[in-house]
C-alpha cells in the first residue's frame, strides 16, 4: 500500500535519469520518492516544502568496491568495526555499498563472509565483493600473493555458502587455470564475475567475457597496461558492450585524460565510479592496515609500507609476487570526493550521476529500489553545492547528515 505524500524538497538542480531539472522538486512519501518535477513545486495545502537553497540534488551514491573508511575496515576487525566503516561512507553520500574483502587465507575469508552476511541481512551493506583469492601474483597490487590461489570451484562454493546469498561480485584473473569454470559457476549462482588483478592478454580476456564475465575491477589499475599491439584486459573490456567498467577517479589512480577516455569509450551506461577506499579514508596521515598488508598514508595517498609484509605490486616473470613498497594501496576517497573530481575532470553531471549511482545499482540488480531520482524508488539522495561539495545526505527518506544553514 502506497503512503501519502509526506513532504517536498525544492532545489536548484535535480538530476534525474532523463534530464537536469533546473529548478526542480522531489515529493516524498515516507521512505520513497513519490514524484519528481520541473519548476517550483505545486502548492499542496498542509504539505511541508523544504528549500535546499538552489543546490544540486543527485541520487545517493552506490559504491560496489570499498574496503573501509573512517578508521575502520571490512577486511579486518569486528562486526562493529564494519558498521563504523559503513556509517562513515553513509555520512559521505554512499547510501548503498558492497563490503569488499581482499585476499587472505581461505578460512579467514569464509569467516569474514559469514560475518558480513549478517550485516547485509540487517541492511547495513547491500552484499559482498570478493577481491580475491583467485588473482594473479604478477598483478597483486597491494594484496598478499602468499594467499592467492588458482580458481577453484569447490573453494568458490564454500565462500558462496558462507555469504548466505549475499555474494554479489567476485574478482578473478581469467588467465589462471580453472578461471573459465569458476566464471561459469559464478554466473550460475547469480554472482557477477569481474576481471581484475590480471596479466591476461586481450584474447584471454575476451574469452572470459564470452564465458560470462561482465565487469571490470578498477580498470587500468592492477592489470596489464594497454598497448597498441596487445590491448590487454583494458582494451578487451572496453571493447565489449556487455561489460561495465569501474574507475577510481580520485586524482591518484588515473590521470584525468584516462578518466575522460574511459568515459567516452564505455559510454554513459557502462561507466562505474568507485572509491576502492580503505580504513584511512577520512582519517589523518599515518599507518593503517589493508588485510594482511601495512599501509602508510601521506598527503592523503595510501601506499604499501616498506615493511608492508609479504606482497605488493609486482612485475611478471621472475619478479612475480615480489613485494614493492610504495605501491598504491587502495584509496582514501569517498564517493562524494570521487564525484566532485569526475565533474572537475570534465565529465557531464548527468553522466557522473549515472556512473556513481544508476549504473552500479543496475549492475547489482538493485535498479528497482535505488540509484536514481525517480518515483517509486527509495528516497536516497545527496545535496551538493555549486562546486559539488557534499552538503546533505538522505537515506530512505531520513536525513543522515546535513550542513548547518543548508535547509530552510
Amino acid at each position: 500500500m502506497s503512503l501519502p505524500p509526506s513532504g517536498v524538497l525544492s532545489a536548484g538542480h535535480v538530476v534525474t535519469p532523463d534530464a537536469v531539472l533546473s529548478p526542480g522538486w522531489i515529493r516524498l512519501a515516507g521512505s520513497r520518492i513519490d514524484a519528481v518535477g520541473l519548476g517550483e513545486p505545486p502548492a499542496e495545502p498542509g504539505l511541508p516544502v523544504t528549500s535546499l537553497r538552489g543546490r544540486w540534488v543527485l541520487p545517493g551514491f552506490v559504491d560496489m568496491h570499498v574496503h573501509g573508511g573512517g578508521g575502520a575496515s571490512f577486511t579486518e576487525g569486528t562486526a562493529e568495526d564494519a558498521r563504523r566503516a559503513a556509517e562513515f561512507h553513509r555520512r559521505n553520500g554512499t547510501t548503498t555499498m558492497l563490503a569488499s574483502l581482499v585476499t587472505a587465507p581461505l578460512a579467514d575469508m569464509e569467516a569474514r563472509a559469514a560475518m558480513l552476511a549478517g550485516l547485509a541481512r540487517e541492511g547495513v551493506i547491500a552484499g559482498l565483493h570478493l577481491e580475491g583469492p583467485f588473482l594473479a601474483a604478477a598483478r597483486c597490487g597491494a594484496q598478499d600473493p602468499r594467499h592467492m590461489i588458482a580458481p577453484d570451484v569447490a573453494a568458490f562454493d564454500r565462500l558462496l555458502a558462507m555469504a548466505a546469498g549475499w555474494l554479489r561480485v567476485i574478482t578473478l584473473a581469467p588467465e589462471l587455470p580453472g578461471a573459465t569454470d569458476l566464471i561459469t559457476a559464478a554466473a550460475q549462482a547469480g554472482v557477477i564475475a569481474a576481471v581484475g588483478h590480471t596479466d591476461a592478454t586481450a584474447d584471454v580476456t575476451a574469452a572470459a567475457v564470452d564465458a560470462g564475465a561482465s565487469h571490470a575491477t578498477h580498470l587500468f589499475n592492477g592489470m596489464r597496461p594497454l598497448h597498441h599491439r596487445e590491448p590487454g584486459p583494458v582494451g578487451a573490456l572496453l571493447d565489449r558492450d556487455e561489460v561495465s567498467c569501474e574507475v577510481i577517479a580520485d586524482g591518484v589512480h588515473l590521470h584525468d585524460t584516462a578518466i575522460r577516455l574511459v568515459a567516452r569509450a564505455a559510454g554513459p551506461a557502462r561507466l562505474v565510479l568507485i572509491t576502492d577506499a580503505m580504513a584511512a579514508a577520512g582519517m589523518p596521515d599515518g599507518r593503517y592496515q589493508l588485510g594482511s598488508m601495512r599501509v602508510d598514508v601521506a598527503g592523503g595517498v595510501a601506499r604499501l609500507a616498506a615493511d608492508a609484509g609479504s606482497g605488493g605490486e609486482a612485475g611478471s616473470g621472475a619478479d612475480a609476487g615480489r613485494r614493492v613498497s610504495g605501491a598504491i594501496a587502495g584509496s582514501t576517497a569517498t564517493m562524494a570526493s570521487v564525484v566532485r573530481h569526475a565533474v572537475a575532470a570534465g565529465l557531464p553531471v548527468t553522466d557522473v550521476a549515472a556512473a556513481a549511482s544508476t549504473n552500479p545499482a543496475r549492475v547489482l540488480g538493485l535498479a528497482g529500489r535505488t540509484g536514481a531520482l525517480w518515483p517509486g524508488l527509495d528516497a536516497d539522495l545527496v545535496v551538493c553545492d555549486e562546486a559539488f561539495g557534499l552538503r546533505a545526505v538522505m537515506r530512505r527518506g531520513e536525513w543522515v547528515t546535513r550542513s548547518r544553514g543548508l535547509i530552510r
